[in-house]
């Protein structure tokens, strides 16, 4: 028989077989005889809107044979014709064998059935790469592998993206740097976890042989294997022992493939080689998440539970141990995430139980142990917007890193916001409250203040307050460096980096002051108000004039420096002080203008302006009796293993005496308490206060600088410089720093005992004539009570030359200007 006969004799055996589901014939009992002889499994096409080549869309359903088709019928020509064996031949493919769906079949879905076998050929991957590992096999796929792993930093990792905790001056946290990464961590040493139960918890929950493998755990490996067969290709995880974890976590790697997963082993088994057990134990519990932002043990205990995880007991311990398997599910902060974490924790405290790491008694006490959870402060991380003062310090620190250690400007920021420094400050948060609560009140920035939107911009202002208690001399205790609510980190401060000109409030620690200790001057001195000239580039145009417009004559100092007179200030400062002499007390007092020697620094003339802290520091030296430090922000900076970074050790000068303080205390009391523009604004009820006010040219700068024995505050008042314009403070507005500084005071010392400035022992006091400043003679009209450093031998011991003889005339009174008048500013 050919071989087109024997084609032929098949086709009619294949037309004349009954077809069925499957591609099988039916058992052959009696009922499947019946079925044979009567009926066949014939094919009908369900309509599909996507045309497919498989019999997806196929039904099988049973007809009478006298129903079907016979194509046997067909004349041999056409059966014998390539088109109809053609489609013949496709016909059978297409009900030829097991259909996809079927009506009678329940199937497993083809998207499960597709996971499983991604899932199985994953594992086999994994599974022959573990074999040629371990066994030594396919080393040159290995090789290639290994060859392409980066090594790991594992010095660097250790301090890479700590939180940075600032603490105020009694220990409190007052803010957490977290940089642009918003990572919440605290470094440990494992001295500090291994007295816990905390690395015994990991090791049971994560990795039970830890202490013993090389870096990987072939049995860990084969059971994780296991679990996916018995999952039908779940998930893989389970299998990266501590180790790992530590290699995933130091090379951020994460992608699941045989390359990455085999160079994650080698990387391991380089770990152990590199590092003892407890070093890759302090890696491990630093950088494991532990959810919400926080990264490492310590901070999570202090945020779960507030507290450090030296005092965690065991179940606390297990309790922490559970959640890094899955952060969000076993998350503490929602309900449902803290009933899985607790569940979890029982599991953490079987199995350590299981392991031998603890006894029946300690699991049965810890199963009992109710755990009190701590609130989390949302607040916490880079969502916060710090004060005015924490951003100061922030700056400090960035500062003092750079001239004390050497650090670059970049490195000295990322160790501040990344490296889990510890920076302990001066802040008073009482105080520091007060003041921001001052700077919120609208009444306090301007008289008017609800038409104030219609100008182009708003007023500012900026306060510096700092301690004058000699345990603490020095210390910044508050700071706010703009108008309402800050809105922003690190953005302009007007109490460090607003640079303005500080007008009269210079006179007492630039002009007077110097002149005073140097003996030059006494608060009795006459100084004659005249029409001058001294301005060196102007020699006949009359400079300065006074506020007022006004001269009056002969003047003793305390007058003068009371009604705030520009001529008398400019003639102590430039004929009688030099000025190279008044600036160098300046730079003493931490205000280095010595590059300006015009007569115009009498007044506050610089062309570099001065800042509130500056301003507070200097004043603060009248207020501790001649004795100034600089101020400063903070005490220590430790990192992140306690060793110190920067430490502020104090450094005094006693710029003035004690007697030439004293007297210009006592002057400058006089000058807040009866100057008619300062006086009744300035007033702090029955506490004793000092100060002075300020006005730069063309009135854009306002200050006001005063203290009291406990503490120095200086505030500055007016507008940004917006495109170098400067706006011009209204009339009605210019008290508003001596508002603004009296509210501010007027709350700390709200409950503080009123206090008194104290007097040296060595100033005397005598009564003088207003107008000779010598002893009074019975023609004297005028009189006053005036202060001498004995010391200096000073005092008055003449009669008045001027009243030597009884009047012809009354001489006009010029110690009181009048209610309505301002001398000065």
């Amino acid at each position: 028989m050919n071989e087109r006969d024997q084609r032929q004799k098949r086709d009619t055996r294949e037309e004349n077989r009954p077809q069925y589901a499957g591609g099988r014939a039916p058992r052959r009992n009696a009922t499947s005889e019946t079925l044979s002889r009567n009926t066949q499994v014939v094919k009908r096409t369900v309509p599909s809107p996507k045309p497919s080549s498989r019999s997806d869309n196929t039904r099988f359903v049973q007809r009478p044979a006298s129903k079907v088709r016979n194509t046997s019928i067909l004349p041999a020509s056409i059966r014998q014709s390539r088109k109809f064996k053609k489609s013949k031949r496709e016909l059978r493919k297409r009900t030829v064998g097991r259909p996809t769906r079927s009506i009678s079949v329940v199937s497993v879905p083809a998207a499960l059935w597709s996971g499983v076998r991604k899932g199985l050929l994953f594992v086999l991957v994994i599974l022959l790469a573990t074999i040629a590992f371990i066994g030594g096999s396919g080393l040159g796929m290995l090789s290639g592998y290994v060859s392409t792993a980066q090594p790991l930093e594992i010095v660097d990792i250790r301090k890479t993206y700590d939180a940075t905790y600032i603490y105020d001056r009694y220990g409190q946290q007052a803010a957490i740097l977290t940089g642009s990464q918003n990572i919440l961590r605290e470094y440990v040493p494992i001295s500090v976890v291994k007295p816990t139960y905390l690395d015994e918890a990991f090791i049971a929950i994560e990795d039970e042989r830890f202490e013993t493998h090389s870096g990987i755990d072939p049995k860990r490996i084969a059971n994780a294997i296991g679990n996916v067969f018995l999952t039908l290709g779940g998930d893989t995880h389970g299998a990266s022992t501590i180790t790992q974890q530590v290699v995933k976590m130091m090379s951020g790697e994460n992608e699941r493939s045989a390359q990455r997963k085999i160079q994650e082993w080698e990387r391991a088994t380089e770990l152990e080689k590199n590092l003892s057990k407890d070093e890759i134990m302090e890696l491990f519990v630093n950088m494991v998440p532990m959810g919400n932002r926080y990264v490492g043990v310590q901070s999570a205990a202090k945020a779960y539970f507030g507290k450090d995880i030296s005092k965690l007991d065991l179940a606390e311990c297990a309790f922490l141990a559970g959640i890094p398997n899955l952060p969000s599910i076993y998350n503490p902060a929602t309900e449902y995430g803290r009933r899985n974490a607790l569940r979890r924790m029982r599991i953490t405290l079987a199995k350590m139980l299981e392991i031998g790491k603890i006894t029946e008694d300690e699991y049965q006490e810890a199963l009992n142990r109710e755990l009190d959870f701590r609130a989390l402060d949302e607040t916490s991380g880079s969502g916060q917007i710090n004060s005015y003062f924490v951003d100061a310090v922030i700056n400090e620190v960035i500062d003092q890193l750079m001239k004390q250690r050497g650090y670059s400007r970049r490195l000295a920021h990322t160790a501040v916001f990344q490296h889990g420094l510890t920076i302990e400050t001066t802040l008073d948060p009482e105080i520091q409250r007060m003041a921001e609560a001052s700077f919120k009140k609208k009444e306090l920035f301007s008289v008017n203040y609800d038409k104030l939107p219609d100008m182009p911009q708003m007023p500012e202002a900026g306060i510096t307050v700092i301690s004058n208690d000699p345990s603490s001399l020095g210390q910044i205790v508050a700071m706010v460096g703009g108008f309402g609510e800050k809105k922003t980190n690190l953005g302009f401060n007007r109490a460090t980096q607003a640079y303005r000109q500080p007008g009269s409030s210079i006179k007492p620690i630039l002009d007077y002051g110097p002149a005073m200790d140097m003996g030059i001057i006494t608060a009795a001195t006459i100084l004659m108000d005249e029409p001058k000239y001294l301005d060196p580039q102007n020699p006949e145009k009359e400079w300065p004039v006074n506020h007022s417009r006004r001269h009056y004559g002969p003047v003793t100092v305390r007058w003068a420096l009371r009604n705030s007179l520009n001529t008398t200030a400019v003639e102590v400062y430039a004929n009688m002080l030099t000025p190279m002499v008044g600036l160098s007390y300046l730079k003493r007092m931490g205000i280095d203008r010595m590059n300006e020697p015009q007569p115009a620094g009498a007044l506050g003339g610089f062309a570099k302006g001065m800042t509130t802290v500056e301003m507070a520091g200097a004043f603060s030296a009248f207020a501790s009796r001649g004795l100034f430090t600089k101020p400063y922000l903070f005490t220590r900076v430790l990192d992140a293993e306690g060793n110190v970074l920067l430490e502020h050790k104090p450094e005094f000068d006693q710029v003035f005496s004690t007697e030439t303080a004293d007297i210009m205390t006592n002057l400058l009391v006089d000058t807040l308490e009866n100057a008619n523009w300062i006086g009744p604004y300035a007033k702090l009820g029955r506490q004793k206060a000092a100060g002075k006010t300020g006005t730069s040219d063309e009135r854009v700068d306002r200050w006001f600088a005063g203290y009291t024995p406990y503490y120095t505050a200086a505030v500055w008042y007016g507008f940004d410089n917006a495109y170098g314009r400067r706006t011009e403070i209204n009339e009605t507005d210019t008290r508003c720093p001596i508002l603004i500084w009296k509210d501010v005071m007027l709350q700390i010392h709200e409950n503080l005992p009123v206090k008194p400035f104290a007097m040296s022992d060595n100033v005397v006091s005598r009564t003088v004539c207003a107008e000779s400043g010598q002893l009074p003679t019975e023609y004297c009209t005028r009189t006053s009570r005036e202060f001498f450093d004995s010391l200096k031998g000073n005092a008055p011991s003449m009669p008045c030359p001027l009243h030597a003889t009884p009047p012809e005339t009354e001489a006009p009174d010029v110690t009181d200007p009048g209610p309505d008048v301002e001398v000065g500013d």
